[in-house]
């Protein structure tokens, strides 16, 4: 049998694993990579390429910035090109029915939830704050609704308690590129038939922003635990410190933290209840937390510990929350 010949269209950093496992196949044919334009980032705003940019550019391999797949000349040269699948990995883009329509087979998506829940831009964040014990990818037809298409295929994987949103990431990108090949590979055959979603189960995401990781020490201390997790890349788990008279208030990232057993009447929220050579640790609105890793503001990240010394901290006092 041929090659499948795909075009594979994708930005974020989960695509990059994902490309990895298909160029290293002999079952498909990439004929051409499909990214997003370099895009302004940072204080500068220096125009910085994609995560899928930077992994081609770095490894010498061609890939095609295009502001839109829905113009005329993308179609046009898609068309020339007459690829059985268009490969779609957080891209970034919304395909219209004209674009959808391009390639002789299908759009074929890979979404890192198990559909029909946690549709849209952010589901393995969602997965972890909602404290979901497994999570999976799905491989789907696209249609014209966001992340609404029939399921081909779908793969679950455990979350554990204790990992990352970015490790979460790599690890559900790394298992969909070991299993896409032979997913390609089958519905360009016709031995997989979509099978339609369940809209009435159907959950949905929200792009995250800066002000998501707002910590409120009135929020369960497991709940907070997840958002640390979930936001440990960005936009980071944040409180607010104010510091000795006239010195204003500090920004300061929770990185790492964990659950500490706590015996008594628990202090009203953000109180610390103890300071220690292992860090410090601040009441919740159920339980308590050991802060261990922070980033204070204007500094590297340091133990809590170094923190408590270096801003004198005591039992009694007391953190303000990320919403000020």
């Amino acid at each position: 049998m041929d090659k499948v010949r795909i075009y594979f269209l994708g930005s974020g950093p989960f695509a990059v694993p994902v490309l990895q496992h298909l160029l290293k196949s002999d079952k498909v044919e990439i004929v051409k990579i499909i990214t997003q334009v370099d895009k302004p980032a940072g204080r500068k705003k220096l125009l910085t390429p994609t995560p899928v940019g930077i992994w081609c550019d770095a490894n010498s391999i061609g890939c095609k910035r295009v502001k839109s797949v829905n113009r005329e000349e993308f179609h046009e040269e898609a068309r020339k090109d007459m690829v059985d699948i268009f490969v779609v990995v957080s891209f970034g883009q919304l395909l219209k029915e004209p674009t959808l329509a391009l390639p002789r087979i299908c759009c074929l998506n890979v979404h890192a939830s198990l559909l029909p829940a946690y549709r849209g831009a952010s589901p393995i964040i969602s997965a972890i704050l909602a404290g979901e014990e497994k999570t999976g990818v799905t491989f789907m037809l696209m249609d014209k609704g966001l992340d609404t298409g029939d399921m081909l295929e779908t793969w679950e994987m455990p979350i554990d308690e204790k990992i990352t949103g970015e490790e979460l990431e790599e690890a559900l990108a790394k298992y969909a590129g070991s299993h896409l090949a032979d997913c390609i590979v089958k519905t360009a055959a016709g031995e997989l038939k979509g099978i339609p979603q369940d809209h009435s189960r159907a959950t949905h995401t929200c792009k995250i922003r800066k002000s998501d990781g707002a910590i409120l020490w009135s929020s369960p201390a497991k709940e907070i635990l997840r958002k640390v997790r979930a936001f440990h890349q960005w936009p980071t788990a944040f409180f607010f410190f104010i510091r000795q008279e006239g010195a204003g208030k500090m920004l300061v990232k929770l990185t790492e933290a964990e659950l500490e057993a706590f015996e008594g009447t628990l202090p009203p929220a953000g109180t610390i209840t103890s300071v220690d050579k292992k860090g410090f640790l601040v009441a919740c609105g159920t339980g308590v937390i050991r802060i261990k890793k922070v980033i204070p503001e204007g500094k590297k990240e340091m133990t809590g510990a170094d923190f408590a010394r270096g801003q004198h901290l005591q039992a009694g006092m007391t953190v303000s929350d990320g919403i000020q």
